[in-house]
Formats: structure tokens, C-alpha cells, sequence
């Protein structure tokens, strides 16, 4: 049977399955680091289909690498994000990102033994920015560029699979001051929260003088515990994002330096620490974009086809994989929906969505297929990747 229709057997033959694991996931949303539950339903489901699964690599608990038979050729990664978002859980849609991933392992597992190269599917903690050491593909970066290129999904409310994100660093800034009655003796106090509040008023009023691509945005964490006593510690939590590298530490460095002009303002002393691994931005790839656009046509969407890169807001941990490998992640449409909100989760756990799961995970399949079957394809992205390394480095000089 030819490969891609066994694979697309499977696929359709498990879809219950997938949509079942994908609503447990939904249904009990972990944090970064914390997605005991996720990564079990996908190890024990990885590892039901043949592959060989190591759970709690590179020193993250939730993190795995799940490999089928062993075979000559290259190796295709196809990447599962399955953390959630405090307070709103799957707004992000990482559940269906799992299942998709899920999804076309399964597929392959009916062709694996006989396929011309080697598929691993790399289960990556953490990408949402607000735990600690957030970015478990930044973690993992040495493990995954052992394949030759990588692959995955994101829910959206478009198709697309063209396009770049921002670089990014995410931050804990603290200051320190001094308690003292904030009515009877307020002299005496040093006052932890003006040191976060001049920030922000630093980072505004610097909004007018920075580039357009540029976001600068953050919460209050803690701002003290009573309004009449003057409080000893403040703290925000901050992100800084950018079109590339140099341009975000560029940007980085003028808040470090509102910071410490906060703290000369207030007599504070500040602290400021990396909550998250640093996110590059990343680099589309034309060659896996029309591939991929080209299975999902192929299974029925409407897939436009982008003659530009479209500049993406965000960022994710998967830049870090497009600096190193050819790389695509895929916007899959789940309806017209806002992300990282209350309707957002909703809507990743609708019949829509699950369809829509269903297909991008044929189209992750068919995609690795082609990759491994027509090797010009592979050599394509690969040179594609390394003249926009290039072109890069140009733009950074």
C-alpha cells in the first residue's frame, strides 16, 4: 500500500483516540514543567504504536524523545508542545498541538519499518514564557538538531505556514526598599513599588523612540500588602521582543538601563532576573511552506498560498529550532477565534477543532513522508536555511 494512505488509515482509524487524549490534556491543564499528566498520555500512547520513548531528557521531567524503528536516511522531527497558560489553560491550543503530533506518529507507524529514513517525535516542555526556565526546545536544542529538519503545528485563526516571530526575553525585575508607616513615619521608608512603577513610566515614555516591530509589555507581581505601610519589595514581570537578535538586546539593555535609573529615582536597590530561556526570532522556510500548503490542499483546505512572509507579534522557543535547521510551524485555522483567552481555550476543545487536528496531523505525516521519499526536497530547504542565515547576518551588520 503506498505510504501515504496507510498513514492516512491509521490516522483516520485512531481520530476518536487523538480527540480523546487531546480533551484530557484540555481538560486538565498543566504549566510549564508541570505537564506530568500530558506528557504520560502521550508517552504510554507513543509507546502503544512502537516507538522507543526516553521520558525526562536533558534534565526536564516532562520532556521526551520518542523514536521508531531505526533506518537509514535522514531524520524528520515532529515537535509536541502540551503546557497551558496560567489561569486560562489551553488558550494557547497546546493540546491540540500534542494530539496533531500524536497524530501523525501514529500514522507513520504504519509505514515506519519500511520508510526510507527515520521519524522522532520530540515532546517539548514549556514553551509559554511565565515558568521558570521556560523554553524547553532552547533545553533540548542539541537533541533536536540531530534530525534534519523539524516540524509542527499551532491552532490559529487563519492558515498559514509563512511567516517569522519575534525574539524575546522574559524577566523578573525585583526592587528593594525599606517598610515604614506610609501615614506616621513615610520618611523613613524606601519605596519598593515606585521602583517598578518609574519602569514602567521609563518604558513609555520610551515607546515613542522605538522601532515600530518593537514590544515592550509586563504585570505588576507584587506590589506590597497593605496601603499604610511603605513596601520593602515590588516586583514585575516583563517582556522584551524584536524582529531579530541584535535588535532585542539592543532593546533589552535600554530597559536594564530605565531600571537602574528607577532605582536611583526611589533609593531602591533592583534585581533583575531571566525567567525564561532567551527566544530567537524565526526564520521561515518557503521550501516546507509549499510542501506543507501543498498536503493540505491536498486534504481539502483552502490553503493560501504566501508569497511574503507575514510578520508574526509573538514569539516561541521554536525560533531557536529555525536558527539551527530548516523548520516549519504551520498555522492550522480553528475558527475565528483570539488565542491566550477564555474563548481561545474554548475553542480548542470544539468539533472544529478536533477536524481541524485531524488534518494538520495528515499534513504532518505527509509532509515528513516527502521529505524522507524525495530527498531534492530536503537539500532545498536545507540550502534555503542557510542563504536566510546569510541574508541575516547581512541585515545585522
Amino acid at each position: 500500500m503506498e505510504y501515504k494512505e496507510a498513514t492516512r488509515l491509521s490516522i483516520d482509524e485512531h481520530r476518536e483516540a487523538l480527540i480523546g487524549i487531546s480533551n484530557s490534556i484540555h481538560e486538565e491543564p498543566e504549566l510549564g514543567h508541570q505537564e506530568f499528566k500530558a506528557s504520560a498520555l502521550l508517552v504510554e500512547a507513543l509507546r502503544g504504536h512502537g516507538y522507543t520513548v526516553d521520558l525526562g531528557v536533558v534534565g526536564m521531567k516532562t520532556a521526551f524523545v520518542a523514536r521508531g524503528p531505526r533506518r537509514e536516511g535522514p531524520t524528520i522531527g515532529v515537535l509536541a508542545e502540551y503546557d497551558a497558560l496560567p489561569g486560562i489553560g489551553h488558550a494557547c491550543g497546546h493540546n491540540l498541538i500534542a494530539a496533531s503530533a500524536l497524530g501523525a506518529a501514529i500514522g507513520l507507524s504504519a509505514v515506519a519499518k519500511e520508510l526510507p529514513g527515520n521519524v522522532v517525535i520530540y515532546g517539548t516542555p514549556a514553551e509559554e514564557g511565565v515558568v521558570e526556565n521556560a523554553g524547553g526546545k532552547v533545553v533540548m536544542l542539541d537533541e533536536i538538531r540531530k534530525a534534519d529538519a523539524a516540524i509542527m503545528v499551532h491552532p490559529a485563526n487563519m492558515w498559514g505556514s509563512y511567516s517569522t516571530n519575534n525574539a524575546r526575553e522574559s524577566f523578573l525585575v525585583e526592587f528593594f526598599g525599606k517598610s515604614s508607616h506610609a501615614g506616621g513615619a513615610p520618611e523613613k521608608g524606601i519605596n519598593a513599588l515606585e521602583g517598578v512603577i518609574q519602569t514602567f513610566n521609563g518604558i513609555n515614555a520610551l515607546r515613542q523612540h522605538i522601532n515600530r516591530d518593537v514590544r515592550i509589555h509586563g504585570i505588576i507581581k507584587r506590589g506590597g500588602d497593605s496601603p499604610n505601610v511603605v513596601p520593602d519589595y515590588a516586583s514585575a514581570h516583563l517582556y522584551v521582543r524584536a524582529p531579530t537578535m541584535p535588535m532585542l538586546q539592543e532593546y533589552y539593555g535600554k530597559v536594564l538601563d530605565i531600571i537602574k535609573g528607577a532605582e536611583l529615582m526611589t533609593g531602591t536597590k533592583s534585581k533583575v532576573r531571566k525567567i525564561a530561556n532567551t527566544y530567537a526570532n524565526s526564520l521561515p522556510n518557503k521550501t516546507l511552506t509549499d510542501l506543507f500548503r501543498k498536503e493540505m490542499e491536498e486534504a481539502g483546505v483552502d490553503f493560501p498560498e504566501e508569497k511574503e512572509p507575514r510578520k508574526g507579534g509573538g514569539s516561541t522557543d521554536f525560533g531557536n529550532i529555525s536558527q539551527v535547521m530548516p523548520a516549519l510551524s504551520a498555522y492550522i485555522n480553528i475558527g475565528p477565534v483570539t488565542l491566550h483567552s477564555p474563548e481561545g481555550a474554548a475553542m480548542t476543545a470544539t468539533p472544529e477543532a478536533h477536524d481541524v487536528m485531524i488534518k494538520a496531523a495528515k499534513g504532518l505525516a505527509f509532509t515528513a513522508i516527502d521529505l524522507l521519499t524525495r530527498p531534492g526536497l530536503l537539500e532545498a530547504a536545507k540550502k534555503e536555511q542557510g542563504q536566510r542565515l546569510v541574508e541575516q547576518a547581512k541585515q545585522s551588520s
